[in-house]
């Protein structure tokens, strides 16, 4: 047996929000329609399951392309979730602990300076 069809699959790359994914184009090439095998030997079912395959190929390889997309892009949202849940969990708590400590500091040091003013103007009164 032999192929009555040529597909030619030219494979390109996208970018769909900074993910590389693949684009697939399926070139069909040159179809006989003749049978390549005997009929006297065959049954009647090989005739429409060729044909049912001749329709279906570019589809399924069209269906393979689309899956390998999702799979990349649902990667790239698995990365992203991990980092959005590092930020919310464990980078912003620790930035607002630090700006909590630098008010306090800063408090304590406005209040350390008052008390030095007002002692200084104490002495200078007296």
């Amino acid at each position: 047996m032999y192929p009555t069809a040529d597909l030619t699959v030219e494979v390109e790359t996208e970018n769909i929000m900074s993910v590389r994914v693949p684009k697939i184009n399926v070139v069909e090439k040159e179809v006989q329609d003749t049978a390549p095998y005997g009929f006297a030997t065959t049954s009647g079912e090989l005739d429409s399951s060729i044909a049912t395959l001749t329709r279906v190929m570019k589809k399924l390889i069209e269906l393979a392309a689309l899956e390998k997309k999702v799979h990349f892009l649902a990667d790239e949202i698995d990365k992203t979730r991990r980092r959005v849940n590092a930020l919310e969990h464990v980078m912003i708590p620790e930035l607002e602990d630090t700006i909590r400590y630098i008010r306090m500091k800063l408090d304590e040091d406005e209040r350390s300076t008052l008390t030095r003013l007002m002692k200084i103007k104490d002495i200078v009164r007296a």
